[in-house]
């Protein structure tokens, strides 16, 4: 009998999907739990907070000429529904954008959130990225495309956490949660392939491991793999995020999620997370994120908590005049090394597959769902097709010994 454990943290086995796997982990009602939700989305620009998520939105949009609002709308209809992205592939979504939806749209829109998502390396990302998001955009609109619809598991995802680790905890498996793992080592045995997984607390072995971490961070986690493949891996360049929870006793705006356009605001979005799902539920009070992508070796990424918001209270006092510290009921920081990988020109060249060099050791991360952007859908997708890889590759040969 093959034994399985899962870690949370540095590696976690994951099958959770919407095809064959998770009918089996889930029950019909477990779909109940679902919630379609259509929240305000916007734009904070020229110092005026905007709403930007139906065509009426865009021709309020005071920012843009009239001939922009024409440009911009015919640019996104084209990207929605153009089927191809190997058109998009060669050419950096700086130049494209300039080039085709105007400088005063790149200026006022896609230039500002290319530089917050990206930073530094804003002018070397893909148009085949800014096409998967737009294409995204164009599926994800409610009958009539007025409206964006969102999908919310009821409880949030720790719901689905907790079923899957109940799922694994029956089928008399493992979860080791929060056990990050130290070190992957190869162990040949008669079997083949033996993967010893060393944590803080124990060290096992195992048939076949799935990481899902940064491809950077396995090429340090596992020595034992070949170097050609680690130097692949750590060609892969990120963006960390800093994150910063606010629980609030006021709204900061209608806005669920706003975009910043402004170069004298640090942060790249505020995410008003109970615009979207009622305060309520939060004890009437509410939650909002200030998303900051940077990298880890700016200064900022080393600033305590503390340094970080008073950094940011200028650009929120810009957004909300009205905001004071008394506001806050609670605040908390969030930080990831590997929070965004750079898609630049020529990234589709650089993908790894799911099976690695070492039979048995499958590789599912962010960095391979090119060229969509990071998100549960794709968390999910990419999970299938590893279980599919693992039951069908590695522990399938264990099995059959």
């Amino acid at each position: 009998m093959l034994d399985l454990a899962v870690w949370w943290g540095a590696l976690t086995l994951i099958g959770l999907a919407t095809g064959p796997l998770a009918a089996r982990l889930f029950p019909p009602s477990f779909a109940d739990r679902v919630r379609w939700i259509s929240p305000p989305m916007g734009l904070f620009c020229g110092g005026e907070v905007y709403r930007f998520t139906s065509p009426a939105d865009l021709l309020r949009f005071r920012p843009f000429s009239l001939a922009a609002k024409v440009r911009f709308a015919v640019v996104t209809l084209f990207l929605q529904r153009y089927p191809r992205r190997e058109a998009f592939e060669e050419i950096t979504a700086s130049r494209w954008l300039r080039r085709t939806a105007g400088r005063e749209v790149y200026d006022r829109v896609w230039g500002p959130l290319l530089r917050a998502k990206f930073g530094r390396n804003a002018e070397s990302i893909s148009m085949a990225w800014v096409w998967s998001k737009m294409r995204l955009r164009g599926t994800s609109r409610t009958r009539g495309g007025n409206r964006e619809s969102l999908g919310y598991i009821e409880g949030g995802f720790g719901v689905v956490a907790g079923r899957l680790a109940d799922r694994i905890l029956a089928s008399g498996g493992a979860v080791h949660a929060p056990e990050p793992v130290r070190r992957i080592s190869v162990m040949a045995d008669e079997r083949g392939n033996l993967f010893e997984v060393e944590t803080a607390r124990r060290r096992e072995r195992f048939a076949a491991v799935v990481s899902t971490v940064a491809p950077p961070l396995l090429a340090r986690l596992a020595p034992d793999l070949p170097e050609p493949y680690r130097a692949r891996c750590a060609q892969f360049e990120h963006s960390a995020i800093l994150c910063t929870m606010l629980l609030l006793r006021r709204s900061l705006s209608p806005i669920y999620w706003m975009n910043i356009s402004d170069p004298t605001i640090p942060f790249g979005g505020l995410i008003e997370h109970t615009n979207f799902i009622s305060p309520a539920c939060y004890r009437d009070r509410r939650i909002v994120y200030v998303s900051h992508y940077v990298y880890p070796d700016e200064p900022i990424y080393r600033w305590d908590s503390r340094q970080v918001f008073e950094h940011y209270r200028p650009g929120l006092q810009r957004v909300q005049p009205a905001f004071d510290d008394d506001w806050i009921d609670r605040r908390l920081a969030f930080r990831d090394d590997y929070a965004q990988p750079i898609v630049d020109v020529g990234y589709h060249r650089r993908l790894l597959p799911l099976e690695s060099p070492l039979p048995g050791l499958v590789v599912a991360t962010m960095a391979q769902i090119y060229p969509e952007d990071r998100g549960t859908n794709y968390a999910v997708r990419i999970g299938e097709r590893a279980a599919e890889t693992l039951l069908t590759g590695a522990l399938a040969r264990a099995r059959g010994s």
